[in-house]
């Protein structure tokens, strides 16, 4: 086989960020801060484990991100009176902010991306990637960080 898909999927995904990464660089987020808020941005909290496999961030890694997004006042970090062991993370108002400011320029790269591509080969590989990523039933640790 003279293709590799692992080759042809960092590829995309560099393709992408392409779009994408002068925007996060604008606002001094990282890529996988970004990742973070936006899973935060539509939950009013979630757990610690849940956030590394929403993610795709392994979770020695995400305890010091979210160290720095805590420091800078972005997300707050709980523990349940329920069940000390455990950790659930949300937004702050200025995370929820920041979310709201990045959207906008986000949205508009998406939009560039379906111009250049056409919104039915988005969908369409969008879909196949679903498709594709659902043959092995595996857990998030079981998957190198993104």
């Amino acid at each position: 086989m003279d293709r590799s898909l692992t080759i042809s999927l960092l590829q995309a995904k560099g393709t992408a960020m392409y779009f994408f990464r002068p925007i996060l660089k604008d606002y001094n987020l990282t890529e996988q801060q970004w990742r973070i808020i936006s899973i935060l941005a539509h939950r009013r909290s979630i757990d610690f484990h849940e956030l590394s496999c929403c993610t795709y961030i392994l979770r020695p890694s995400l305890t010091g991100i979210l160290t720095r997004m805590e420091r800078e006042g972005l997300i707050c970090r709980m523990k349940p009176l329920n069940d000390m062991r455990k950790l659930h993370i949300s937004l702050t108002s200025k995370g929820q902010k920041y979310y709201d400011q990045v959207k906008g320029p986000i949205e508009e790269s998406y939009k560039e991306i379906e111009d250049a591509f056409s919104p039915e080969k988005l969908a369409q590989f969008l879909d196949l990637l679903d498709e594709f990523i659902s043959i092995v039933n595996h857990s998030p640790e079981d998957i190198d960080e993104v």
